[in-house]
């Protein structure tokens, strides 16, 4: 084929072609390349380590051009995870060796890499991977929640402590191997020796960083500019384990740990740079996070807690024999290596609040610094429930999905009982769909003032009951109670976490002859109350508002137990009649008000947010008193007597949280169901004298007594002789149930 003959204006062409080529492209290789290092205005500038610890500090910051391209609209950072071999740390706890103790050798070429494409800001909370979390690099903090605080000063953090999903004498090697997870807990002192040169500190004195873990790289990607702070904690998590237990954070020996709740859940704060806090306040969408672990060693022994920690007589007592030198725990020289060869979270999207969110928010940080200026809250009770559309529960095989009923009526109970707004996360999977959950149509059903909805579908990671020799550690559950608590805590006075299962009835008639949570808890607000409790038990549905179930192929137990098999299954299986409310079905007490002290355990709260900084379930485990020092105590009680211990009498005189009087106040029902299968033997099961639990409800006259002793003995008779085993609540039945037919 003849070639086409040239043209001066082709031949213009090529030369503009090659013009671009020798010029244009050098140029922009030379500026993606470009490494800058920028003097930032805020380093050694001491502020305060904000409201948590009350320590002076400097946040570490770090500006650099990075090599990354600018983001557009259709290729954003990749949210990688950097993981770091646990070879990379060598340690010699008993100093054996001739060199330092401790000493850390990684590279960038040793990192592992995963990526996650799939996360961004398209809902309020970023789809982390917690399912899918990387578990090749055990000091790579679980992350489930994060966000930006009401100021725009911080990104506030949820973990979860992944060494907690698998304990006890079967699982040594596991928990062994996950020891760094609660090394996450343990605060470390940091020297920043130049720009670019950071060091594990000697000696708490020569520390300019007293408290941290994490160093936070903020990057925007449209202007290429990064910038580095350090963490800080919420409170101190040696001191509350030492102020509770007198003992290390971590048990070697094949123990379960699981008791010290304080050390499920990972809370800690990345300080945003001064400069960049009004840009987050308004748009994020080029503000990307890493988050890289500063990794040491874990500290059994060896303690950071100081005389102003525990006093002079406790740390006579317990730490003056074991507080070493921090180079003698950690070396000399422990220099922290370049952010590129560490093991991190790279590309955290930085998502905005939902404007939803925005407007009920106020300009200040949390409820303690509103009530400093005299401004309270917007809300005065809010709820926060966890819930999927179907269920198994702890320790059973066979999956429930009454949860959009339930679920409607408690939010129609709870906010007509005065709970000003309720957070539901919604842990339902719904795989692969796009469809929403049933959850989520039921939320849309109220104005967004009084519900937020949030999808959670993380998994728990163990749902064994707590006798187990590997206890449960329902790890989505926690972590959604802390994100509700974080993230809403500070738009109101008084929280509670409850289960769609779980009813707060108020006891105290109010001037109108209803019953409203609020004037209760301004009578607790005038008695200096932080946290109300409640006792709780499992009550009966009443079984003549109960119906027999289309599909009777239900009632085989799936554990495959054989329950009471002398006796033949001679009743067709109950169900909950669609036309009650669970509310009046399950309002029969088994045991009667006032509950027994043994019932304290499985208790439920309403608590201040301003005093209650981490709660687990059923504890608030810890509170501003518990995380205030000998120091800070003496300054605001000159004079007064330090408790060291969390416990105690002297304790409980000092700080009171009180149970509520459940004739008078206010008392929790539980309405857990019954399984079908546990109704078929009712005929046998519940009659006068029976040797069987009867999990079914036969309502008592008032006039028969409860005798705590008797109660599982099936004597329990009506003035008729008839049997019966539970008590209703009568506010409940003659006041509660219509008024909520009406809603």
């Amino acid at each position: 084929m003849a070639r086409s003959a040239e043209t001066p204006l082709k031949r213009k062409s090529y030369r503009i072609a090659f013009a671009l080529i020798v010029v244009v492209i050098p140029i922009m290789y030379m500026q993606f390349h470009l490494v800058t290092i920028v003097e930032s205005e805020h380093v050694g500038k001491a502020v305060r380590l904000e409201e948590f610890l009350g320590e002076q500090t400097s946040p570490i910051q770090r500006r650099t051009q990075v090599q990354r391209p600018a983001a557009s609209t259709t290729q954003r950072p990749i949210l990688t995870a950097y993981l770091e071999p646990p070879s990379t740390i060598t340690y010699d706890p008993l100093g054996r060796s001739s060199g330092p103790s401790f000493s850390r050798n990684t590279s960038a070429k040793l990192l592992l890499k995963a990526e996650y494409p799939g996360v961004n800001c398209d809902q309020a909370i970023p789809n982390l991977p917690i399912d899918n979390y990387p578990t090749q690099d055990p000091f790579l903090p679980w992350l489930h929640d994060y966000f930006v605080s009401e100021d725009s000063r911080y990104i506030r953090f949820v973990a979860q402590n992944r060494r907690r999903c698998d304990t006890g004498e079967n699982h040594r090697d596991t928990m062994s191997f996950w020891e760094p997870q609660v090394t996450l807990f343990q605060r470390i002192p940091i020297v920043q020796e130049s720009q670019e040169r950071f060091r594990v500190a000697t000696s708490l004195e020569e520390a300019t960083h007293h408290s941290t873990r994490f160093q936070c790289r903020f990057t925007n990607t449209q202007t290429q500019e990064s910038i580095t702070t350090l963490s800080v904690y919420k409170f101190d998590y040696e001191y509350i384990t030492w102020r509770k237990l007198h003992r290390p954070m971590i048990d070697r020996k094949g123990g379960k740990d699981t008791a010290m709740f304080w050390l499920s859940t990972l809370l800690f704060s990345c300080p945003v740079p001064e400069e960049w806090q009004e840009h987050v306040s308004q748009d994020t969408s080029n503000l990307y996070l890493d988050l890289i672990p500063i990794r040491t060693p874990i500290r059994i022994a060896e303690t950071l807690l100081t005389v102003n920690h525990t006093g002079p007589e406790e740390y006579a007592k317990f730490y003056s024999k074991v507080v070493s030198p921090l180079d003698k725990i950690f070396g000399p020289s422990q220099y922290l290596p370049a952010i590129e060869d560490a093991g991190r979270w790279a590309n955290l999207p930085i998502c905005p609040r939902p404007k939803a969110e925005q407007q009920q928010r106020t300009i200040v940080d949390d409820s303690s610094s509103m009530e400093k200026v005299g401004r309270k809250p917007p809300y005065q009770l809010v709820a926060c429930t966890w819930a999927s559309a179907s269920y198994t529960r702890r320790g059973d095989a066979i999956r429930l999905s009454d949860s959009v009923d339930r679920l409607r009526e408690w939010i129609l109970f709870h906010l007509m009982v005065g709970v000003s707004h309720v957070y539901v996360y919604d842990n339902s999977d719904l795989g692969n769909s796009i469809e929403p959950s049933e959850l989520w149509k039921v939320t849309q059903e109220f104005p967004s003032e009084q519900v937020t909805y949030h999808r959670w579908p993380c998994k728990i990671c163990n749902n064994n009951r707590p006798a187990n020799s590997n206890p449960g550690e329902r790890s989505s559950q926690y972590a959604a109670e802390a994100s509700c608590r974080e993230r809403y805590g500070p738009l109101t006075e008084w929280m509670t976490f409850l289960d769609i299962d779980e009813y707060l009835v108020p006891m105290q008639q109010t001037d109108n002859m209803g019953y409203d949570w609020r004037p209760i808890l301004n009578d607790m607000e005038q008695k200096n109350v932080t946290i109300l409790q409640f006792r709780s038990s499992r009550a009966r549905p009443i079984v003549h508002q109960m119906e027999e179930l289309e599909d009777q192929s239900t009632c085989i137990d799936p554990s495959g137990k054989k329950r009471n098999d002398r006796f033949p299954n001679t009743d067709r299986c109950l169900g909950h009649r669609k036309s009650e409310t669970f509310l009046e079905t399950y309002n029969c007490e088994y045991i009667r008000s006032p509950k027994p002290d043994r019932f304290d355990r499985a208790r439920k709260q309403i608590y201040r947010t301003s005093h209650v900084w981490s709660h687990f379930v059923h504890y608030a485990t810890v509170t501003s008193d518990y995380a205030e020092t000998y120091s800070e105590f003496q300054k605001r009680y000159p004079g007064k007597k330090y408790i060291a211990s969390a416990h105690g009498a002297a304790w409980e005189k000092r700080y009171p949280n009180i149970f509520a009087d459940e004739l008078a106040t206010g008392v929790l029902i539980h309405a857990r169901g019954v399984l079908p299968h546990e109704s078929r033997r009712r005929s046998v099961e519940c009659t006068l004298n029976s040797m069987f639990m009867c999990m079914l409800g036969y309502p008592c006259e008032d006039s028969v007594e409860f005798v705590d002793e008797l109660h599982q003995k099936n004597v329990f008779a009506n003035p008729d002789g008839t049997y019966c085993n539970c008590w209703k609540n009568e506010v409940v039945t003659e006041t509660l149930v219509p008024s909520l037919a009406q809603h």
